[in-house]
């Protein structure tokens, strides 16, 4: 079932809020509003949010237990003011958390990152499997809001603080006119300009997950004599297996006779002596080059049997019985 998480975050008089799968980050928010937050305060403008998305949520069927709010005084709400808690998010916070779930950047440890805070544009160098900055350099922006010639020597500044260097730059919280200025730094620093899914609710989405991340508390690391009995139970196991094996085998291997080879099924040496039924004295020893089967068939086959042994027995021939006729087999050469 889906995890549902709110993400809420006000700037510069904007009000964005998402609802996001917590459970699949990658597909980015699944629900998302924005609207200008007027003259309002910011609690106001935070319970409005959470009241709107709650409504949505409920008729999507997909109700949420926990918010994430990035706000730049860190307005909370009060516990009881809210039906749900809401967590407070650092701007920076939420950016690495959203830049660690973009898919556009899977494989990718560093980034050069560039942001607008107020009106301040901030050049860092992130470590987003972490969730750390490395380095920090801020610009101030001119006249127009637009971006300081000083940046590409702000982001140098700031990979030489950090001393690695970056694989990707994600220049986040774009404006019309950014591109460019996008494009020289990505060659300044030489690595890729990557814009992920998502930009323009980026804060929103990055304190939705780190609220989601915070709800679910890691699992506790076994106790030391836990572990001590978990690997006693496993080697008792593993003897008993290996006791019933070898049982097995040693009592498959008890009175069966041991294999024989081939050739002693093919071939039999005949005898060199072998007693008289009669007289229990030795009788006489075949033939050299005689004693196989073969040989010894073909001399003391009756004179009276067909050439053809597969022709039929057609029963006893009426008429007198014929006189026995004893074959005599030829003395050695």
């Amino acid at each position: 079932m889906m995890r549902a998480v709110l993400g809420v975050a006000i700037d510069a008089g904007e009000v964005c809020a998402v609802l996001v799968d917590a459970d699949v980050p990658a597909l980015g928010p699944f629900d998302t509003q924005r609207w200008a937050a007027g003259e309002r305060a910011d609690a106001e403008a935070v319970r409005r949010a959470l009241a709107v998305m709650t409504e949505r949520a409920a008729r999507a069927g997909v109700p949420f237990a926990r918010a994430g709010l990035v706000a730049s005084e860190a307005v909370v709400p009060d516990p009881g003011e809210t039906a749900v808690p809401v967590q407070a998010v650092g701007v920076d916070e939420a950016r690495l958390a959203f830049l660690a779930a973009a898919p556009e950047l899977e494989g990718v440890r560093v980034v050069a990152l560039i942001g607008r805070d107020d009106a301040a544009t901030t050049a860092s160098v992130a470590d987003i499997r972490s969730g750390a900055v490395l380095a920090s350099v801020a610009v101030a922006e001119d006249d127009f809001g637009g971006i300081a010639p000083a940046l590409p020597e702000a982001a140098d500044e700031a990979v030489a603080r950090a001393g690695v260097a970056p694989e990707a730059l994600a220049f986040l919280d774009l404006r019309p006119g950014d591109a460019a200025v996008a494009r020289e730094l990505s060659a300044v620093l030489g690595v890729p300009f990557v814009t992920p899914h998502g930009v323009p609710w980026h804060r929103a989405t990055g304190a939705a997950l780190v609220a989601a991340h915070t709800d679910r508390p890691p699992a506790p690391a076994p106790s030391p004599g836990r572990r001590v009995a978990v690997l006693v139970s496993a080697l008792v196991a593993l003897a008993v297996l290996l006791g019933g094996g070898l049982a097995v085998a040693i009592g498959g291997a008890g009175p069966s006779e041991p294999p024989r080879p081939a050739d002693a099924v093919r071939s039999v040496p005949a005898p060199q002596t072998s007693l008289s039924p009669e007289t229990g004295t030795p009788s006489a020893v075949p033939c050299p080059g005689r004693d196989t089967p073969a040989a010894q068939a073909s001399e003391a086959r009756p004179a009276g049997w067909s050439v053809r042994a597969s022709d039929p027995d057609l029963g006893p021939h009426p008429g007198p019985t014929p006189p026995t006729t004893t074959v005599t087999a030829p003395p050695c050469e």
